[in-house]
């Protein structure tokens, strides 16, 4: 009797937490709803709404705003849900820059942040610069926000089991747990995912497609990463490993080596650090002198943007540089549409703020690399532009606030 009466509170207990997240979903959805009108739509008693009501304003996430207007009856208490007053932080800990943003729970911006990350500089100086954003950011709250937490994106292989950054060629980073370097420091609940992932997540819950349901988006900045999204859900694989299309070899017997040691790889190729060196190695300095808005450019000063500002600039050599680039990455994009149909492939991270000479050069290239079928595959930038990862590291903590998840425990 007494496992029977353990598993039916199991049971009850499982049942109101699903019922609490059924109504904050629909007053999420709506903005505001009468009780009435969420006893309707939810099926949920009127006096297990007033419960779970009181229970959603005790967790500040829900406030009375007034009464509906009445139809000759009792006129029903109107419930809002309290987004505007309720903050996340989001942190996009990129290998070029840290970037942050202070967004409540609609992902309106209040604030952000951008700063060189400095990798030459070590591990620990990374991580004084990323607290020293998360709490600038912090403090831009005014006193009647409640910050619930920060979600963070990292470039790099994270195990999804253990939270170590397990590899990261970006960072030059091994094993690195940084669960343990962070959790000292920190004054809010925080969750950490690979950046790239992170890129999709956001997509998918906060971006302007988010009622696709099959898509990838590809992060082509420092290196070159995918996040996948398959039938609605945020693919991760068995450790969390899965979208490393970067690290697939194109190019077998290329004598350009990828960081991760193999040589010919799609981020060798076809990576803004790649498109930097290809502007080293074959920009006259003296052609770009000529360009406007590039003179006094020093060779070791020469990034993807600069290679992306001459080719607009009509220098034949940088022109080239893309063209090229631009084909590795029109590959790419063949590989995963073959393999997973997706109706749509989003295009993120720095060397996608190129703007439209880049889409339009592998929209070009798109179809030699794709079956008959999937001709019809559209190609777009990523909704929040450089601010992709950290609006999908705000998802990251949306989701345990919609979730009614433990992060209510610390908050």
């Amino acid at each position: 009797m007494q496992n029977n009466n353990h598993f039916q509170k199991m049971d009850v207990g499982l049942m109101t937490l699903i019922n609490k997240r059924s109504v904050l979903e629909l007053l999420r959805s709506t903005g505001k709803m009468s009780r009435s009108e969420i006893s309707k739509l939810s099926g949920l008693t009127p006096p297990t709404v007033n419960r779970i009501v009181k229970d959603l304003i005790s967790f500040n996430l829900a406030r009375y705003s007034g009464q509906a207007v009445s139809n000759g009856g009792r006129p029903s208490v109107v419930v809002e849900y309290k987004s505007s007053e309720n903050l996340i932080i989001g942190i996009d800990l990129g290998a070029t820059y840290i970037r942050g943003c202070l967004v409540d729970l609609e992902a309106r911006f209040l604030s952000e942040i951008q700063i060189p990350t400095e990798i030459g500089n070590g591990l620990e100086n990374i991580i004084e610069k990323l607290i020293e954003t998360i709490n600038k950011l912090s403090v831009r709250a005014r006193p009647n926000q409640k910050i619930w937490g920060v979600g963070i994106g990292v470039a790099g292989l994270i195990n999804y089991e253990t939270g170590v950054v397990e590899n990261s060629p970006d960072f030059d980073w091994k094993n690195v747990n940084l669960r343990e370097l962070i959790k000292s420091r920190m004054n809010f609940p925080f969750f950490f995912d690979n950046s790239t992932r992170l890129m999709a997540k956001g997509e998918k819950e906060l971006g302007r497609y988010k009622k696709e349901s099959n898509f990838a988006v590809i992060n082509v900045g420092y290196g070159i990463a995918t996040g996948l999204v398959v039938n609605d859900s945020l693919l991760h694989g068995n450790k969390g490993f899965t979208g490393e299309i970067g690290h697939i070899q194109i190019q077998p017997n290329s004598k350009i080596k990828c960081e991760c040691g193999k040589y010919g790889c799609l981020e060798a190729l076809a990576s803004g650090r790649r498109i930097a060196q290809m502007g080293k190695e074959r920009l006259s300095l003296e052609n770009i002198h000529e360009i406007k808005g590039l003179a006094g450019l020093k060779k070791e000063t020469i990034t993807s943007k600069i290679v992306f500002k001459a080719a607009l600039a009509g220098d034949r050599k940088a022109q080239q540089i893309c063209e090229e680039i631009s084909d590795y990455l029109a590959l790419g994009i063949g590989i995963i549409s073959n393999l997973l149909n997706p109706s749509k492939i989003f295009i993120g991270g720095g060397v996608s703020l190129s703007g439209d000479y880049l889409f339009g050069l592998i929209k070009e290239r798109k179809d030699k690399y794709l079956i008959g079928q999937n001709n019809d595959l559209e190609i777009l930038p990523t909704t929040h532009g450089e601010f992709a990862t950290a609006v999908g590291s705000v998802s990251l903590v949306l989701e345990k606030i919609i979730e009614l998840d433990n992060i209510l425990e610390s908050c």
